[in-house]
């Protein structure tokens, strides 16, 4: 592709900072695409127990990894599989890449996974791509700039009535959850069974929070999260007018647990949380 297909991918005010991040997941994309097939054990290294990492991880992070040194030498880097990090120092920015988000998806061979790219400043996300190569849909934001969808721009829609509510949630490993007691996280899961439309679990946080962005998910919550899971797609959920808390509705704890909604939803979700 050339640099006019990534622009026309963005938003009409995207920096050339955002288009050297897109340009760098189209590219990383297509090798994980054309790679995308059913891995068995010996070709997959067990990080910890039920967290999985295949050799494209290490490649498209590698490929990533090369285009941001080039064009941000005096960046810091910080990679999920640490391939080529970098400390560039307490006050430099920071480029956080989630080379595969939904692992264990890929390796399954699952077609739904992120390519993630989110640059962090004064500890405040301020750019960031989520790219699904195999629907070839670029999500992006900017601070200030709004989020994008292959270059739509992205705004949330005034919301009605819970039960027409769809809600994406992660369903946690044992030990994930860490942010709430186990017993409150699945009887936050039992209420939107109970009460919405319907609660769908798709294996990528990253595209889960990115879809709440669009409107395709109304919320989404998880524990267990890191920055280079939900950085880039918090962005996008709030330059598109959602909300993005922790469970308790105060800012994102340090155990990574991750609630975002549509404006008229989040309270009722964070109401799910708190001690019966």
């Amino acid at each position: 592709m050339t640099p006019d297909d990534f622009a026309s991918c963005l938003g009409p005010d995207a920096s050339p900072r955002l288009l050297t991040l897109a340009a760098a997941v189209f590219e990383a994309g297509e090798l994980a695409r054309v790679s995308l097939k059913r891995r068995y054990s010996a070709q997959m290294v067990l990080k910890a127990p039920r967290d999985y990492q295949t050799e494209i991880d290490v490649t498209v992070e590698r490929i990533i990894v090369d285009r941001m040194k080039a064009a941000f030498p005096d960046y810091s880097i910080i990679g999920e599989e640490a391939v080529g990090n970098h400390d560039a120092g307490a006050d430099a920015p920071r480029i956080y890449i989630d080379p595969i988000d939904g692992t264990t998806n890929y390796a399954w061979g699952l077609p739904h996974f992120g390519i993630v790219i989110s640059i962090v400043e004064q500890r405040e996300v301020v750019c960031g791509v989520v790219y699904d190569c195999m629907q070839n849909e670029l999500f992006s934001a900017e601070k200030g700039k709004g989020a994008y969808l292959n270059g739509e721009r992205l705004v949330l829609a005034p919301f009605s009535d819970v039960q027409d509510a769809l809600i994406g949630a992660g369903l946690p490993i044992p030990g994930q959850v860490k942010s709430v007691p186990e017993e409150t996280y699945h009887a936050a899961l039992r209420r939107l069974m109970d009460n919405t439309a319907g609660v769908r679990r798709l294996g990528s946080a990253a595209l889960s929070t990115a879809y709440v962005a669009c409107g395709r998910l109304d919320g989404f919550f998880e524990d267990g999260l890191s920055m280079h899971d939900y950085g880039a797609s918090m962005l996008m959920v709030r330059e598109a007018g959602g909300l993005v808390t922790g469970f308790s509705g105060e800012p994102i704890g340090k155990y990574g647990d991750v609630l975002a909604a549509n404006p008229a939803l989040h309270a009722w979700l964070v109401e799910g949380f708190e001690p019966a």
